[in-house]
């Protein structure tokens, strides 16, 4: 289970920074805007999971301490 949930993270930031790249190279602004959204949206997804798995004790501490910063 626990690495089905490293998965995860990793499909969503993965997610994540395809649709950020994919939001820069849109013509009008709304595309742009929309992309960038879900973009947000799955990196909230993976940072809400990376907080839950370290505060679980489960993530190595060099990926603890990212949102530390």
């Amino acid at each position: 289970m626990k690495q089905q949930l490293f998965e995860l993270v990793d499909k969503w930031e993965k997610s994540a920074r395809f649709a950020f790249l994919s939001a820069g190279e849109q013509k009008d602004d709304f595309g742009r805007r929309f992309i960038d959204h879900g973009a947000m949206c799955y990196m909230n997804c993976a940072t809400d999971l990376k907080e839950v798995l370290a505060s679980a004790g489960l993530l190595p501490s060099a990926i603890q301490g990212e949102g530390q910063k």
